[in-house]
């Protein structure tokens, strides 16, 4: 049995650490939205509407990689909360358009300035240079090894 070498137990202790934060982090901003009227996941489809980054209810399902069917459910969620409106494309009946309502940018601003304090209060110990030298760490890591 190899050894291992003191880069491996760093890396080892890194990813540990990395993914207890990451963990924790999700938590909190999760935590946030329990008291709001959508999940998460609902959450981060808002997110996408109000990008403009999708327009269907199809491209929706493969921009945040999650099948149709729990779109349409999440969908049907946000349009009796009044957070979204679904149309029909006038060239293909087939096609639902999805889009934000005015009350689902003003929930979207809202959750913005929610988080952005949960941020604040999470990485209220580390400097702004800390941050930036975290960031360019983790770009470096955002990236496929195999591409």
């Amino acid at each position: 049995m190899r050894q291992d070498t003191t880069r491996q137990k760093n890396i080892a202790e890194f990813t540990n650490v990395f993914l207890n934060v990451s963990r924790r982090h999700r938590r909190k901003m999760e935590e946030a939205l329990e008291k709001l009227p959508c999940t998460p996941s609902q959450h981060r489809i808002l997110v996408a509407i109000g990008k403009n980054k999708v327009d269907s209810q199809k491209d929706l399902a493969k921009e945040l990689d999650v099948s149709t069917a729990a779109i349409a459910v999440s969908l049907n969620k946000l349009e009796k909360a009044g957070l979204i409106k679904r149309t029909t494309a006038f060239d293909d009946s087939r096609k639902n358009l999805v889009s934000i309502t005015e009350q689902g940018k003003a929930f979207l601003k809202t959750t913005r300035h929610i988080f952005s304090d949960k941020d604040e209060m999470f990485f209220r110990n580390i400097t702004d240079e800390e941050l930036e030298t975290m960031t360019t760490i983790l770009k470096k890591l955002d990236v496929d090894p195999e591409d």
